[in-house]
């Protein structure tokens, strides 16, 4: 005998002395059998007077306009209480003192040129040199090495 025809034989077995199909519930033949469990789960499921009331109520387009009309307002009104409550007011000041290195550095040049093209920049640049103030025109080539080489 094979392993499969053991298995065959077992199952016929197991078919015969037990039912195999699914059970089916008869719902008339249970309450016929236990009427006070009926009661109990009917009695259970009673729909309270209120709540078709309210389910009445709700039908009723005027309701539901009103409804949305107050979600409108609530969302209205949450947008703009989450808004910024001070607006805070930023000077420009136009008068500040730069040095004159302040003044020379790339990012002042450029604002210049793009405020007023290259004769904004050479004014920046005549304003940079008046600060500095008037130095001798005379510089020897030991001084001229001196200051570029920082020693």
């Amino acid at each position: 005998m094979n392993e499969r025809n053991d298995d065959k034989w077992l199952d016929d077995l197991i078919s015969q002395n037990i039912n195999t199909e699914k059970p089916q519930f008869d719902a008339e033949k249970w309450k016929q059998k236990y009427p006070d469990e009926f009661q109990i789960l009917r009695s259970r499921t009673k729909v309270p007077a209120h709540s078709i009331r309210r389910t009445v109520i709700l039908k009723r387009a005027i309701v539901k306009f009103a409804a949305a009309a107050v979600i409108i307002l609530a969302i209205g009104l949450f947008i703009t209480r989450s808004g910024p409550d001070k607006k805070i007011e930023i000077t420009k000041v136009t008068n500040a003192t730069k040095s004159p290195a302040e003044m020379l550095t790339l990012k002042s040049l450029t604002i210049a040129y793009r405020n007023g093209g290259i004769e904004a920049v050479e004014t920046q640049c005549d304003k940079a040199i008046e600060k500095l103030g008037s130095k001798s025109k005379d510089i020897t080539v030991q001084e001229l090495l001196t200051e570029i080489n920082g020693v």
